[in-house]
């Protein structure tokens, strides 16, 4: 078992912080955009049964997690056991079993976490509604604006996140964001026409 301290040291040596980052705001806005047109879709075939909508939304978010997940865990993997092998190289010695090679074992591993849950939970937070609305007693139609709002409001919170991490305008980073939630609309709402 590893403790907290050292964990946070296996991270810092892998480099971990940035591309964690990185992954959370890339899938976290897949996993909302997906949620957007999971949920424009569903309204424009008059889906009007709030669970049919919480499953398929929450289905395509575990696939995403998965996917996500295994993805970024075979790609950290392979990219660190190459930056291994230069290491080793420079320092001509084998760093098997090593802090090294630990680090970059914990590193792959806490980026799959991080790529699979991030998606999940956006989408998620879009999905809220439906879930709500059988409980709550309140209209499809309620349940369709909630979750387009929710999604708004993560897409904007996702955009001012990157403006601070960017150090720039975080209102403006947050309206692109929302900005690709309009466009992603758009493009679904397109699909009207062709039925």
């Amino acid at each position: 078992m590893i403790s907290i301290s050292k964990l946070k040291e296996l991270l810092s040596m892998g480099g971990t912080g940035g591309i964690a980052r990185r992954y959370m705001v890339m899938n976290s806005f897949d996993g909302s955009l997906t949620a957007l047109g999971i949920i424009i879709g569903s309204f424009l075939a008059d889906v009007d049964q709030p669970q049919t909508i919480l499953l398929a939304g929450l289905g395509a978010s575990i696939a995403m997690g998965v996917s996500g997940g295994f993805g970024a865990y075979l790609t950290e993997t392979a990219v660190k056991k190459q930056e291994l092998a230069e290491k080793e190289s420079a320092m001509l010695e084998e760093l098997n079993d090593t802090v090294h090679d630990q680090a970059a074992q914990v590193s792959s591993i806490f980026v799959a976490i991080v790529d699979g849950i991030s998606p999940f939970i956006a989408a998620s937070i879009s999905f809220m509604p439906y879930f709500f609305a059988p409980i709550l007693g309140f209209e499809i139609e309620i349940a369709y604006i909630s979750s387009v709002i929710l999604t708004a409001i993560a897409l904007f919170i996702l955009g001012a996140y990157l403006g601070v991490i960017s150090e720039e305008n975080k209102v403006l980073y947050g309206l692109r964001m929302v900005v690709a939630g309009v466009v992603t609309g758009i493009l679904v709402m397109m699909l009207e026409f062709l039925h």
